[in-house]
């Protein structure tokens, strides 16, 4: 059973994403994009994955938070150096 409320939801129409959280989530939600943007300072290529329990995980709530909604099971953040992104390193097969 998760020890804190942090989903990530997509609406009817796939088009909008809701994230909630409680302050334990976003606490957790933020240390790891602190951990992320250190590490791409740093010119690494971090990455970080949030799963719900039903996906074997804990970060993440199963249960939406708003009618209609459903939530993801799985969400992979990744850093990158730059406002390039991916793009310089696609072919290296980071993404």
């Amino acid at each position: 059973m998760n020890k804190n409320l942090l989903s990530f939801e997509l609406d009817q129409d796939n088009d909008q994403l809701f994230i909630h959280g409680d302050p334990n989530g976003l606490r957790l939600f933020a240390e790891k994009l602190l951990s992320l943007a250190s590490a791409a300072e740093n010119l690494e290529f971090p990455h970080a994955h949030l799963f719900s329990e039903d996906w074997g995980g804990e970060e993440l709530a199963s249960e939406p938070q708003e009618i209609g909604h459903r939530c993801l099971n799985h969400v992979k953040i990744y850093g990158w150096p730059d406002i390039r992104g991916a793009a310089p390193y696609k072919e290296q097969k980071f993404v």
